[in-house]
């Protein structure tokens, strides 16, 4: 059965999309502060802490985050695993979260890696085949993660799908960790991509509504599994793979909420956008 000629179109301007934006188009972007890393435990270590702070400007989060690492050494798994120095990061501040919490968040990675070895192991006895999609493997993971009683702060740095919200940064987590292709790193081959749930923050929200693959006003769990649902139908077996270049036009504000004249007459998915532009 063919697709409706709109489906197809779609299909096409986001293929040219994510043909556009490699990694050589990654700054500003948290991921970029994984790939300095060669081990995959400090990849794995490195990524929880960008996605957890991955709110705000790109820019903010990746100088932020990298002030963090620095003071880690050449290895955040190995820094994790020994006493940590809380300070070595006084004077931390990422928005409402400052170097209290960073600590806080980095005594439970220790935790997990003395429990298991590695993130990776931990994710791994958490995953489940048969789960419909990731959701419930994320739940259970962000579960041992944040430990009993835990904090406001942690609650947030580590968002589950219990909550209802839309987890856009452990979503984002988990696209760099299972995702087989460039930019991601596909560490965990046990894991299959097509499981994976989009990173819903603002940017791709407001786009997806512009291309007509969201309908819900709110940006949580159930728009970020509808979104998927819909950019499945052009690739069943990864259908994340769109996100990093959809987001990359928010990011670099190449698709703004005015969505400027400028910038329309020149997007790759001009011709399959719903929404009429802004003078």
């Amino acid at each position: 059965m063919r697709r409706p000629v709109r489906q197809q179109v779609l299909q096409e301007k986001l293929d040219a999309l994510v043909a556009t934006f490699d990694i050589s188009t990654i700054t500003p972007d948290p991921l970029e502060l994984v790939l300095r890393y060669d081990d995959p435990r400090d990849q794995e270590v490195a990524g929880l802490l960008a996605a957890a702070f991955a709110y705000g400007r790109a820019d903010i989060v990746v100088a932020n985050v990298g002030w963090v690492l620095d003071r880690m050494g050449p290895s955040p798994y190995a820094y994790v695993g020994t006493l940590l120095e809380p300070a070595a990061f006084r004077g931390f501040s990422h928005r409402f979260h400052k170097s209290k919490e960073l600590v806080e968040l980095l005594e439970r990675i220790r935790s997990a890696i003395r429990a298991h070895g590695s993130l990776g192991e931990l994710f791994r006895s958490c995953y489940c085949e048969k789960d419909a999609d990731i959701g419930p493997t994320l739940t259970r993971f962000v579960t041992v993660l944040r430990g009993e009683n835990p904090s406001a702060a942690l609650r947030y740095l580590l968002s589950s799908p219990e909550d209802g919200s839309a987890c856009k940064r452990m979503n984002l987590y988990l696209r760099w960790m299972v995702r087989r292709t460039s930019p991601d790193l596909g560490l965990w081959t046990f894991t299959d991509p097509a499981k994976l749930v989009m990173p819903l923050d603002t940017h791709v929200h407001r786009i997806a509504t512009f291309l007509g693959l969201n309908r819900r006003k709110s940006a949580d769990w159930k728009a970020a599994r509808s979104i998927t649902d819909r950019l499945a139908r052009f690739d069943r077996a990864d259908p994340v793979r769109y996100d990093f270049a959809i987001c990359r036009l928010g990011i670099l504000d190449l698709c703004s909420r005015k969505r400027r004249k400028a910038n329309c007459d020149v997007c790759l998915l001009r011709d399959a956008c719903r929404f009429p532009v802004l003078q």
